[in-house]
């Protein structure tokens, strides 16, 4: 991937040597069975710690919504039962996120 970007950081456009650029995940939703378009090659010490930090935000910030998700409170309330709020957790909410990735994307990350 990186010699089809000419190694070239996709980030600050400069040109690195190939030991200098790592392969960035845009996300996780088809770990191992990524499209070019899940990845980016960026340069180790500038750009890739500043893509990983806003990949974070943006998870966060997905969750938040998930939590005030109709799909995500019937999910759970099937799981956990009606009173799931008082007991909830994260782990709960990644396994909601697990399981609308799997519903959406099949077992294998495949469409």
């Amino acid at each position: 991937m990186k010699k089809h970007f000419d190694y070239i950081c996709q980030g600050c456009k400069i040109k690195f040597h190939p030991s200098q650029l790592e392969v960035h995940h845009r996300n996780y939703d088809s770990f191992g069975n990524e499209r070019m378009s899940d990845l980016q090659v960026l340069c180790r010490d500038k750009c890739h710690p500043i893509a990983d930090a806003l990949r974070v935000e943006q998870v966060a910030t997905r969750r938040e919504k998930r939590r005030d998700d109709a799909a995500c409170q019937t999910f759970l309330s099937k799981k956990y039962g009606d009173n799931y709020a008082s007991f909830a957790h994260d782990g709960m909410y990644e396994e909601y996120e697990n399981w609308l990735a799997k519903k959406r994307y099949g077992e294998f990350g495949e469409w």
